[in-house]
């Protein structure tokens, strides 16, 4: 919102400052008003119009900026942007903001946008003295236009500001006016706040009325009547007492959390969705890793196998190392070197393999027993061999390394689980805390503004956050996100509930 050229350029002297603000839906005659504001400072009269915003008739007469833009179209808001007015009388300086039409053809997200202006340029003003709502008189019943436009209006409104609401019927005389004030309910507007104006002097060219007297007459009749509710208006005005719009800032901020904390929701909630999915797929690795360990944990076998043990006899044998068979009994062709030799080796296993290592040079020429190994190979002990079965434990080491593996797995697995557990429940703790700040937000902007319209405010939101919901493939997310989302609506609902019953 820009402040626009005042009819002075000093606030010298300037002991009061007005500020009002002209809502209503397009074509209802906003700007038409403000021309007449601007005929009232500047002296005009109805054969010299003072023309700050070019209508369909009227070119700009007056050194003021304005936002008009195809003033030949009525369908579609002429004012496509906030503008202020500023006039002087006396010692009070009247900013008048104009606004851009609600309502408008070009469908709801312009007027989403136009209500974003509106509420910016009251916030901007800092005080203001007054609301003026203008609605077209002619019409007897709310069209859908008109509720569309009045509900974004109570929408917008700090209860604060309510008692300077200033209500403006055109096109209309007090007697001809079929606009009832009972659509305004639950608001109250009092009859000194409630003016009616026939601006038709500004709706026709001079041309065509100016050589025709019965016209000319009607027409200089309805101009001094406009000009005497102006000056009504304006007392009007002098009386009521400036309020802060504080009030639209902390709606907007209210506002804007709601809606935050909702795509924070939404984003928390996808992001729920990604860690559950990589949870519920360590589950299925963790169970197949499972599996596989109780399929490999069998990796020990027992065998029967037989053995040679040495029992002691009372007599010497001649052993062989190498098959452990005795090749010789009772002392046959045993000499005493042998005998000695044998005990000593079987006494002294390191010296056996020793031995064995020294004679292996001379196994090619030595002789051979009966059993075919090298001499040096024997020994004599007072042993005999004897044959025996045994039980023995084997592990097989290619199904023990499997196991080991995926008890490895396991244990890595289960550590990845116990984060993504831990960041579930990091991500729904934000989740719930986000949850539950958002219907203590919606009941503090209720209590700034009971008229919030908070299905129209959020609906769009709801819309994308059941829309994803759908899309959400975690049966547990899907559940979680659905809960929030009734949770939040049921708020809502609360609220507008308790708006119908008040």
């Amino acid at each position: 919102m820009e402040f626009l050229k005042s009819e002075t350029s000093s606030k010298q002297n300037i002991q009061k400052e007005i500020n009002v603000i002209l809502l209503g839906e397009t074509g209802s005659g906003k700007s038409t008003l403000i021309n007449y504001f601007t005929n009232y400072f500047h002296n005009g009269t109805l054969e010299n119009l003072k023309i700050a915003i070019p209508t369909k008739h009227h070119v700009a007469t007056e050194d003021l900026k304005h936002h008009e833009y195809n003033v030949q179209d009525t369908s579609k808001s002429k004012t496509r942007a906030c503008a202020v007015y500023n006039f002087r009388k006396e010692d009070t300086i009247y900013n008048f903001i104009d606004t851009p039409g609600l309502s408008d053809t070009e469908g709801l997200i312009q007027d989403d946008f136009n209500i974003e202006q509106i509420l910016g340029a009251a916030e901007q003003s800092g005080v203001l003295t007054a609301i003026i709502l203008v609605i077209n008189g002619t019409q007897a019943r709310a069209t859908v236009t008109l509720r569309n436009t009045l509900c974004l209006v109570k929408s917008s409104i700090p209860d604060v500001l309510l008692q300077n609401l200033i209500v403006v019927l055109t096109n209309c005389f007090a007697a001809s006016a079929n606009f009832e004030m009972v659509h305004l309910k639950p608001w109250t507007v009092p009859e000194a706040n409630v003016f009616h104006m026939n601006n038709c002097a500004l709706s026709r060219p001079l041309a065509l009325w100016v050589k025709n007297i019965h016209m000319k007459t009607y027409l200089e009749k309805e101009w001094q009547c406009s000009m005497e509710t102006i000056e009504k208006l304006i007392h009007n005005l002098t009386q009521l007492g400036g309020k802060t719009t504080e009030a639209f800032t902390q709606m907007r901020m209210k506002r804007d959390k709601i809606k935050s904390q909702l795509h924070s929701i939404l984003l928390d909630v996808k992001k729920f969705q990604v860690l559950q999915n990589e949870l519920d797929v360590m589950k299925i690795t963790q169970k197949n890793i499972s599996t596989d360990i109780e399929k490999y944990s069998d990796y020990k076998r027992t065998k029967e196998v037989e053995i040679t043990e040495f029992e002691q006899c009372g007599y010497y044998s001649t052993i062989c190392s190498v098959c452990s068979n005795a090749c010789c009994y009772n002392g046959d062709t045993v000499s005493p070197f042998q005998i000695i030799l044998g005990m000593i080796l079987n006494e002294f296993p390191m010296l056996n393999r020793a031995y064995n290592f020294i004679n292996l040079f001379s196994s090619s020429v030595e002789p051979l027993c009966k059993c075919n190994h090298p001499l040096h190979k024997h020994y004599n002990a007072n042993v005999r061999p004897v044959k025996r079965t045994k039980t023995v434990e084997e592990i097989l080491q290619d199904v023990k390394n499997a196991y080991d593996q995926n008890v490895s797995k396991n244990e890595e697995i289960q550590f990845k689980i116990g984060n993504l557990d831990s960041d579930i429940a990091a991500v729904k703790d934000a989740l719930d805390e986000k949850t539950a700040e958002i219907p203590k937000c919606c009941r503090e902007l209720k209590m700034l503004c009971s008229q919030f319209n908070f299905v129209d405010e959020l609906q769009g939101i709801f819309d994308i956050m059941e829309r994803d919901a759908r899309t959400l493939t975690s049966m547990v997310v899907r559940a979680d996100a659905e809960k929030r989302i009734r949770n939040v609506k049921h708020v809502v609902d609360t609220l507008t509930s308790a708006e119908k019953s008040g």
